[in-house]
């Protein structure tokens, strides 16, 4: 049997110990990446998380014409008056603590939200349906 300095024994555990903090930092990694919605699953997030409030055209109301607790992004002098940055924090951080809105900052990323603004929310109308996309 070989004994090892005990340098030897420090530098081995060392690189064990390194070898697995890189491990769990890449499976973490993965595991947030995997969480977070692909770009063509942004409607499908909106239709999971948005559209109970927001209604499926986004007009704040469901389909038989019930008003929710959602702003209405059809509006034109809404959509005129909030820029994309206001909307984007809005997304991210929620409205009144998570009372208003939930916080999507664990679900989405500053671009997803960017985009969500962009393709989903500036570009609502009335009677056209915000649909995830067909698998």
């Amino acid at each position: 049997m070989k004994i090892l300095s005990a340098s030897t024994r420090s530098f081995r555990l060392t690189s064990a110990l390194l070898s697995c903090a890189a491990l769990l930092l890449g499976t973490a990694a993965v595991s947030q990446a995997a969480d977070s919605p692909q770009p063509g699953d942004l409607r499908l997030f909106y239709h999971e998380n948005c559209a109970r409030c927001h209604g499926a055209e986004g007009t704040g109301h469901d389909s038989t014409g019930k008003g929710l607790r959602g702003q209405d992004f059809t509006d034109v002098k809404w959509r005129k008056d909030t820029t994309d940055d206001k909307m984007v924090a809005v997304i991210l951080k929620g409205k009144f603590f998570g009372l208003a809105m939930p916080a999507y900052k664990s679900k989405l990323t500053k671009e997803e939200a960017q985009r969500m603004v962009t393709d989903i929310i500036r570009v609502s109308e009335k009677g056209k349906l915000i649909e995830p996309p067909r698998k």
